[in-house]
């Protein structure tokens, strides 16, 4: 866009070639490149490339810079599946509030178990424990031992009244904190590049040459910092697709894919959220999640090494910005984010529950294995 300005202003027409990517391994014989066709002298201006330090060498980038590009993963969230291991069911309490619950269950034992030895009760300590558990749980414990006791003792009902009325507000406060998380928490959302890697969505990119350089040159990052993971995406999720399997798409394709589900799409910022704001409801925006890929990058104008347009070029692009032209025109290119207004009620995934089926699944193998011994 800026370099139409410029050749509007001067009168100046440019002859176009299309080239395979950005960055190139200076190889005449490989495939076109950007970089390789302004290095070979096959081109004599790029309209905008990512700075890299090595490339600095081959050809002339132009200031000041023309545009940023950034790149995220679009998704929408799973509905399916297991979903993330969450221990959500501890959470409402702090470590200490649950050491002061145990601590007072315990001290309820204790004291149950002194007022049975008074009432001659036969099974003291299994009537304290399971009357202590009963009480946590809302439940009720009778005692069906055929021997009678000799009396109830005052502090005996006093214990169980404390005890029970202590585990109801601790009951009332504890699934309300339940049910707020899941009524209005943030869904779940892919946080990482490794939670992605492990995650069953299906990764897909958009066909554009910064995807083409990361997918065909193994030392070339969206984010050097995530270099090991960006590997391994490409090792385990990329380069293993099973023949006929969609990878490189157009933009309104990839979109399109997202909002049917099951897929993660790889495409610049602004031109999705400009695409998603026009096709994409209320509910499903509230379902879409996306994960940075590259950070916010300038993007420069480049030319051949020691080109006789360098000083043209960058006595123009001055001009435009002093006019704020390019500012006008960065403003008129960038898209809005595209944001959920409001919430939806996350469901709970089998993930999120599965604290309450552990402690089940271990209920039942001590009931199997008590019932097996009393045999």
């Amino acid at each position: 866009m800026v370099l139409h300005a410029v050749s509007e202003i001067h009168n100046i027409r440019y002859d176009y070639i299309v080239v395979d990517r950005w960055i190139g391994n200076y190889d005449r014989n490989a495939s076109a490149a950007v970089t390789n066709s302004l290095y070979f002298r096959e081109a004599d201006i790029s309209p905008v490339i990512r700075m890299i330090n090595y490339t600095l060498g081959y050809i002339d980038l132009l200031y000041p810079p023309l545009t940023s590009i950034e790149t995220r993963y679009y998704y929408r969230i799973p509905t399916y599946g297991p979903g993330k291991f969450e221990n959500q069911f501890l959470r409402p309490l702090a470590p200490g509030a649950w050491l002061c619950v145990l601590a007072v269950c315990s001290l309820c034992i204790l004291l149950l178990v002194m007022s049975s030895n008074i009432e001659g009760r036969p099974s003291s300590t299994q009537f304290a424990v399971l009357s202590v558990f009963a009480s946590f749980c809302q439940q009720f414990f009778e005692d069906n031992s055929e021997m009678v006791t000799r009396r109830i003792t005052t502090a005996g009902k006093m214990t169980i009244l404390v005890t029970g009325l202590s585990c109801v507000l601790i009951y009332n406060y504890y699934t309300s904190s339940v049910v707020s998380w899941l009524l209005s928490g943030p869904p779940p959302s892919i946080n990482s590049l490794k939670e992605l890697l492990e995650s069953p969505l299906e990764l897909i990119y958009e066909d554009i040459g910064y995807t083409r350089s990361w997918l065909q040159m193994p030392d070339y990052y969206y984010n050097k910092r995530n270099a090991k993971i960006e590997d391994e995406l490409r090792q385990r999720k990329v380069l293993n697709k099973k023949k006929g399997e969609p990878l490189l798409v157009t933009l309104e394709r990839g979109i399109e894919m997202v909002k049917a589900g099951g897929y993660a799409y790889h495409t610049e910022v602004d031109n999705a959220n400009t695409l998603i704001s026009r096709t994409f409801t209320q509910n499903e925006l509230c379902e879409l999640g996306s994960l940075q890929s590259m950070e916010p990058t300038l993007l420069y104008a480049s030319l051949q090494k020691d080109s006789p347009y360098k000083e043209f070029f960058v006595w123009s692009l001055l001009r435009l910005r002093e006019r704020g032209i390019i500012s006008c025109i960065q403003d008129r290119t960038r898209a809005p984010d595209v944001l959920c207004e409001g919430s939806s009620p996350r469901a709970l995934a089998l993930g999120g529950a599965a604290p309450a089926f552990i402690l089940l699944a271990a209920g039942y193998v001590s009931g199997f294995c008590i019932m097996i011994i009393e045999r």
